[in-house]
């Protein structure tokens, strides 16, 4: 007997409930909600366990506001059609630990294609010739960085030189996210280049990848980086789940939310979640993070 789950559209958004679907013995259909970017189905395709035809005639929305209550036991539902959302339990605090009963894979399997787990050791091996640490960057789109109130391209550039000159200009920056991210990274990016043309020195080593590859060759990348840096998006809620490094910045207003759907014991090593703050402020955080970023060079 199967449950179909009609869910909010973003790709954190699920992967925080899947920690707990994942281990729910029975057949799972997940329709994700038709708001646009529609970037859940390739995420989707790539889970064990649930099956995913299509997005529904509904809106986010409606999918948070008729979810089913934390505290459900999903495994025990009748055969059935149900809305379910995590995202207001995890922006009161709650976590994903006590969302609902049952066992929390914070590192579930993904079935990640063979091309795409190629394309992605290939991207790396390109990338990786200088030996140098691989700091992966996420900027999202103008509309995000607006809607969110966080940093523009300039924000980013000043953080980004700061980055680069803790390491002597030895790192690459791989910028990475869909089609619909551009604007903010390719402005950073045309400036490291005009500053590599004009000082006459390779000095900002970068690769620009945004909307090269499919979700799962993009998780690959980022299983392989030494840090990375991440807009609140749900590629920040699946470095968690692949172990690597990373800062992701918050909203005030989503105070509560921060380490909800993270593994504990990832805490400030693995994982640091800290709220929206100057490029100056960031970059004094970062220093205290340094002998986590693995100098790759001889």
């Amino acid at each position: 007997m199967s449950l179909t789950f009609r869910v909010p559209p973003g790709i954190g958004d699920f992967s925080a409930m899947y920690s707990k679907l994942c281990g729910i013995d029975r057949d799972i259909i997940i329709e994700p909600s038709i708001d646009y970017p529609h970037r859940a189905i390739p995420f989707l395709n790539i889970l064990p366990k649930v099956k995913a035809f299509g997005y529904g005639a509904f809106g986010c929305a409606l999918a948070i506001g008729q979810t089913l209550n934390p505290g459900t036991d999903l495994g025990s539902l009748p055969h059935g059609e149900y809305f379910l959302s995590i995202n207001e339990w995890l922006e009161n605090g709650g976590t994903v630990e006590d969302w609902i009963p049952g066992p929390t894979n914070y590192h579930y399997d993904m079935n990640i294609p063979e091309h795409d787990i190629k394309a992605a050791q290939e991207t790396i091996e390109r990338i990786s010739v200088r030996k140098f640490p691989l700091i992966g960057v996420y900027c999202s789109a103008y509309g995000n960085s607006r809607h969110w109130g966080f940093w523009g391209p300039q924000e980013w550039i000043e953080f980004l030189r700061g980055i680069a000159e803790r390491f002597n200009g030895k790192c690459h920056f791989i910028f990475i996210g869909a089609e619909y991210d551009l604007g903010i990274s390719e402005v950073i990016r045309n400036w490291m280049l005009e500053q590599n043309e004009g000082a006459n020195q390779d000095y900002y080593h970068t690769a620009y990848l945004i909307g090269q590859h499919e979700i799962g060759a993009t998780i690959e990348i980022i299983r392989h980086l030494d840090y990375f840096f991440a807009f609140p998006s749900g590629l920040g809620f699946l470095a968690d789940v692949v172990n690597t490094r990373h800062t992701m910045w918050f909203p005030k207003n989503l105070d509560l939310m921060r380490y909800t759907f993270t593994d504990p014991s990832n805490r400030d090593t693995v994982t640091r979640h800290d709220l929206f703050m100057s490029p100056e402020d960031a970059l004094k955080r970062f220093s205290s993070l340094e002998e986590h970023v693995w100098q790759r060079s001889a």
